[in-house]
């Protein structure tokens, strides 16, 4: 009998509440979250791609299941690819239609790179892998609502490390699903990030919802509610120009500034608190533009 791929685990953190992880691989790219109700499941995120989630998530339940992301970058969108749909906010969706056309073929080299020495040779361009096409994709807002049946799971725009950044809250679990709006490292250097000025904004207003959660899962960490005081404080100290401007290489090459200092070549921030930021000097107090604004892109 041919060896099996576990291309993923599952943990439930609530009732019919499960966190999704790949399981084939050292660590994990990102984390997902599979969400039952009554008269449907909602997957919150969808990693990478490695592997078929959809068919994972139908072991998990049986109810239809739809798709929502809490911002369209590839660690988080991968797996839509095998459903037909997704939900998103509308100032992501541009952004999103440029993931299209990744190839399975790219995803099984980088599985094949990833994976646990005994997973390695059995990675095949098989069912587990789907080509990057344009599915439906149905734009979501600030205060929407996803009615699941038996809990209520509400949007709340948290823009900054993209545009259209959002956490999602089940009032049912009192649990928020963050993605990566407010974590340890919160990513503002890339070019469509919102300016700092705005992402403070946005978290003043997570902050109105803040006695409505526990619990925040994020894509790759998991805090409490008190990380979103700890991030307007940090925040703060960078539009006041009091920050450390940690030095650090950048996702995108170049030299970006982390707002608090890390430990010595490590993650974690050298004062013990846990939110931090990277940013560029030039995107702090500048003026977002709030509408869309259409330009000539350039070849």
């Amino acid at each position: 009998m041919k060896k099996t791929i576990p291309f993923f685990k599952a943990e439930e953190i609530a009732e019919k509440s499960w966190m999704i992880k790949n399981a084939f691989v050292d660590n994990s790219y990102a984390i997902c979250y599979l969400v039952e109700g009554t008269d449907y499941a909602l997957l919150i995120d969808s990693i990478i791609g490695l592997g078929n989630l959809k068919a994972f998530c139908e072991t998990l339940t049986d109810k239809p299941i739809r798709v929502v992301n809490t911002h369209y970058h590839s660690d988080h969108v991968g797996g839509n690819f095998h459903f037909d749909h997704c939900y998103l906010h509308y100032r992501d969706i541009a952004a999103f239609q440029k993931c299209i056309g990744v190839k399975k073929e790219q995803l099984v080299e980088l599985a094949k790179k990833t994976a646990l020495e005994e997973y390695r040779d059995l990675i095949e361009p098989d069912e587990n892998f789907a080509d990057w096409n344009a599915i439906r994709v149905f734009p979501i807002c600030d205060g929407d609502v996803f009615d699941l049946g038996d809990r209520k799971i509400e949007v709340v725009e948290v823009g900054g490390h993209t545009a259209g950044s959002v956490v999602l809250i089940d009032h049912k679990t009192r649990i928020a699903y963050s993605g990566d709006a407010c974590n340890g490292n919160t990513l503002l250097e890339f070019p469509d990030s919102l300016p700092i000025l705005s992402y403070m904004r946005n978290l003043l207003h997570l902050k109105e919802h803040q006695q409505e959660f526990d619990m925040m899962y994020g894509g790759h960490e998991i805090f409490d509610p008190s990380i979103i005081d700890e991030a307007i404080e940090t925040v703060a100290r960078v539009l006041a120009g009091t920050d450390d401007r940690f030095e650090r290489p950048g996702m995108l090459g170049g030299t970006v500034y982390y707002a608090a200092a890390k430990v010595k070549d490590g993650y974690e921030r050298a004062d013990g608190k846990r939110f931090n930021m990277s940013y560029l000097p030039s995107r702090v107090n500048i003026p977002e533009e709030k509408n869309q604004v259409i330009r000539t892109e350039q070849n």
